[in-house]
């Protein structure tokens, strides 16, 4: 009896390999880029909820937030230990986070999230950052839209901000996007006469209010890659 073995040549082995290897070229980077969106966009949810009911849950020993101590703008002299001291009183105990510091270069405080993100708050409390990595924070190349989401804490207007027409749409007793300048519109979020677009690179902080107003998820014609 005469035996036959059935099988696939070197060829036909080496030509299968050049296809899977071109066919995961083309798909692999999209997969890749779906699945940081879908972090991105699970974060931005969370930490957004996450704050809210921080600071709702702060508001009922503490009084409303238009009650709350300031310090000052973003010209303000206060130190890590005055903002440190302002967490402390209003949000430390309302947030699960897994250490609280000094940022490096700054008067500013970082909250580093069980998820993996952090929440890098101002010495004058409005301005919060929010980094989807926190190792991130340590990079001299963050972009705002990026790396971080710029977020604003503004339950009053100074004196100077009341009548300033920039400031329309920045009042708020809890966590927003950033506002400041904006026009009120989806359009308005990446415009390109406002100089924090969300088709600026690296200052493009209302690229946050476009996100929310898109439910959340990151916009099909979003002008940047994470």
């Amino acid at each position: 009896m005469k035996n036959t073995q059935n099988g696939f040549t070197l060829a036909e082995v080496l030509i299968t390999l050049a296809i899977i290897g071109i066919v995961a070229t083309l798909t692999i980077p999209n997969l890749i880029q779906s699945y940081k969106k879908t972090v991105v966009e699970t974060r931005l949810k969370r930490v957004y909820s996450l704050m809210n009911q921080a600071i709702r849950l702060s508001e009922i020993d503490n009084g409303p937030t238009e009650s709350w101590d300031t310090l000052g703008t973003s010209g303000s002299a206060a130190t890590y230990n005055d903002i440190l001291a302002w967490y402390n009183k209003y949000l430390n105990k309302y947030i699960k986070s897994i250490k609280v510091e000094k940022a490096p270069e700054s008067e500013w405080l970082i909250v580093y999230l069980p998820d993996g993100s952090a929440l890098e708050i101002a010495n004058y409390i409005y301005d919060i950052e929010f980094f989807i990595n926190a190792k991130d924070i340590k990079d001299t190349d963050n972009k705002s839209g990026i790396t971080y989401f710029l977020f604003r804490f503004s339950p009053i207007l100074h004196e100077d901000q009341i009548d300033n027409e920039f400031y329309k749409y920045v009042k708020n007793p809890g966590f927003e996007p950033f506002t400041y300048r904006w026009d009120g519109t989806i359009e308005g979020c990446y415009n390109n006469t406002n100089p924090y677009s969300c088709t600026v690179e690296g200052n493009g902080h209302l690229c946050t209010k476009w996100i929310q107003l898109n439910g959340w998820k990151i916009p099909d014609d979003y002008p940047f890659k994470f």
